[in-house]
């Protein structure tokens, strides 16, 4: 019988999804993936060069100054650096009866960990190491991949962790739940009807029926999928709205990542990737100004400094990019485009 839970436990919605080899149309790896947080708290694009490691552009997590941070406040949630190295994540918890969660764990914390897999790591090797060498106050199911084509599903707790995928030809899936034998005794085990179920076995078809031909504009298909949310109240491309039945709000997608490490090119999209129209503007704030399409940032070209502000407007850094002024951009007319 699986375990009991409050629904407050799944209140995260992150989907996530990767391929690399054959699965893809084109052979290179790809990871992609909703970044699905309460409505107030938002994703900005940016793009950092830390004096002590490689350039990345990323996707930055923020969470309103008048309100509770997210435990993942200022974390870059996914990204690709100038090595060829990217990473996704989304949001699982310990339960705390058998492993503390991030806050109340000692250890590197979730805004130090995406900053330094994005500026350290050149490869799948690298970050899994990185995970094993620090103390974590960190957990969720960590997608990483790499230019030479590897792709990982790690999935990581306080005290444990689980390299649960390695593989240089395949696709996975994932929701907000560990799946392996050795995390799923110190998760919780959810019903057939929540959330994180939900969408992992829609993804996971998704990805399988993609199998050979996965590329960006399938994955922006499976990103703005609805197909299960009539049925079950749930779906990837995440419209929650009002509060769970313990008073926490119910997330939502805010933005759309799709990464293609050995192109250096990340694709974003502000909102729903589906370009919804809201239908609950006092709980859905800012989601009327959903891109509904994809733009692609090809980071040899940008300049540090952020690129998408966390109310959806492209910054005058993002205008001169896309606009090529100065004659050196790969921008071309196709990099601004829909899943259709």
């Amino acid at each position: 019988m699986p375990q009991q839970f409050d629904l407050g436990n799944f209140a995260d919605n992150c989907t996530i999804a990767g391929a690399t080899g054959s699965s893809t149309a084109d052979g290179h790896p790809i990871i992609a993936g909703n970044s699905d947080d309460p409505f107030t708290t938002r994703t900005r694009l940016v793009v950092v060069h830390p004096d002590d490691g490689y350039r990345f552009v990323a996707t930055q997590i923020v969470s309103p100054d008048d309100g509770d941070p997210v435990s993942f406040d200022r974390m870059h949630t996914r990204g690709l650096n100038s090595e060829g190295f990217a990473y996704t994540w989304s949001a699982v918890r310990p339960d705390p009866s058998k492993e503390p969660d991030s806050e109340s764990a000692y250890g590197i914390p979730f805004y130090q960990f995406g900053r330094l897999a994005l500026s350290q790591a050149r490869s799948v090797e690298d970050a899994i190491g990185l995970l094993e060498s620090y103390p974590r106050a960190i957990h969720g199911n960590y997608l990483f991949t790499d230019a030479l084509g590897e792709l990982a599903l790690v999935e990581v707790s306080t005290q444990s962790m689980n390299v649960e995928t390695r593989t240089g030809c395949g696709w996975v899936g994932r929701s907000n739940h560990w799946i392996s034998d050795v995390m799923a005794r110190i998760g919780f085990t959810p019903d057939d009807s929540d959330s994180t179920a939900v969408r992992y076995r829609r993804i996971t078809d998704l990805m399988a029926e993609g199998e050979g031909r996965i590329a960006p504009a399938y994955i922006a298909g499976c990103l703005s999928d609805h197909a299960t949310l009539e049925e079950t109240g749930w779906s990837i491309c995440a419209h929650g709205h009002g509060e769970l039945n313990n008073g926490a709000e119910r997330g939502g997608s805010v933005s759309s990542e799709i990464m293609q490490p050995s192109l250096g090119t990340m694709h974003y999209a502000y909102g729903w990737p589906c370009g919804g129209a809201v239908d609950y503007p006092g709980q859905q704030p800012y989601q009327d100004r959903s891109w509904g399409r994809y733009i692609s940032f090809c980071l040899e070209d940008m300049e540090p400094g952020e690129y998408v502000s966390v109310d959806g407007v492209l910054t005058p850094l993002a205008v001169r990019y896309l606009s090529d002024a100065g004659g050196t951009s790969s921008v071309t007319p196709d990099r601004i485009w829909s899943r259709a």
